[in-house]
């Protein structure tokens, strides 16, 4: 099961002050859980930010504490692969993942984050590849290079190429904030994973939930939105979880080889809903 972006500071902190951090992902609890894997983006590192961010353009950094909201809710994964992963600059983010790894939370798009270079990494039959697209407003992010589509491309290909019976699952941060339509660069990015065998690709980072389909077979989610976020925008509150049964040995793009099944939630109380034009849904 995927989530879309989280943060776990500034008005989330405050609430958890009010109710506790396990309340902050209370209603999503049960299906995290009950999935065999469940990976969402936290988009603030677990440490204090550095100087620099303003209102137009804020650093977004969480509250250690905030890793209790995580380990109760059953998330096994988070991608750190994201436009705010070096907010608290690169020592943040390595206490982030030990932080993480002492509450047996596994990290993904570490070294994307601090390189821009993109790995797969291996989490029981599956590959992940995770990879931010979204230029960072501050150093030192913003010092980092984005990767190409040709390089997303390869990554996956070399995945594919080393353990073949292992399928690819593709992350990407990505998207122009509150756009609910993808542009030809966002397309052109999931266009290159699917070209390079991935078995399944999905996006967040635009903090709106987008369409999801299938290209060449491969089921392509265009964005989650927001799992749990202080947005009050309307457009930032509808956010999706998705669950993917993905099939070890399984060809990429094999018509009913990935199940997938969306479900809705409102990302300021963290309550499902219906998924708007019905739901749950698949493509």
């Amino acid at each position: 099961m995927i989530g879309g972006d989280l943060l776990l500071g500034r008005g989330v902190a405050a609430d958890a002050a009010r109710r506790g951090w396990p309340a902050q992902l209370l209603a999503q609890g049960p299906r995290l859980r009950a999935a065999d894997l469940s990976i969402v983006n936290l988009e603030s590192p677990l440490a204090p930010c550095l100087p620099g961010g303003t209102v137009a353009r804020p650093r977004l950094c969480g509250d250690p504490a905030g890793v209790e909201a995580l380990a109760k809710a059953g998330v096994g994964a988070v991608t750190l692969a994201n436009n705010h992963a070096l907010d608290a600059g690169p020592d943040g983010l390595r206490k982030t993942v030990d932080l993480l790894a002492r509450r047996g939370i596994r990290s993904f798009g570490t070294r994307a984050a601090l390189t821009g270079l993109l790995e797969a990494e291996r989490v029981g039959p599956l590959q992940v590849v995770a990879a931010n697209l979204t230029p960072p407003s501050h150093p030192p992010g913003s010092k980092v290079p984005l990767p190409s589509p040709a390089a997303l491309s390869r990554a996956v290909a070399r995945a594919r190429r080393l353990a073949p019976s292992r399928p690819v699952l593709v992350i990407l941060h990505v998207g122009r904030e509150l756009d609910p339509l993808p542009n030809p660069r966002d397309r052109a990015y999931a266009e290159a994973a699917v070209g390079g065998g991935a078995a399944a690709v999905v996006m967040h980072g635009a903090h709106v939930r987008r369409a999801h389909g299938r290209d060449r077979g491969v089921p392509v989610h265009l964005g989650l939105g927001n799992l749990r976020f202080d947005q009050r925008d309307p457009r930032a509150r509808v956010g999706a979880l998705l669950t993917l049964g993905l099939r070890p040995g399984k060809a990429p793009g094999s018509q009913g080889s990935v199940e997938v099944e969306e479900f809705c939630i409102d990302s300021l109380s963290g309550v499902e809903i219906p998924c708007p034009g019905g739901g749950p849904s698949r493509p």
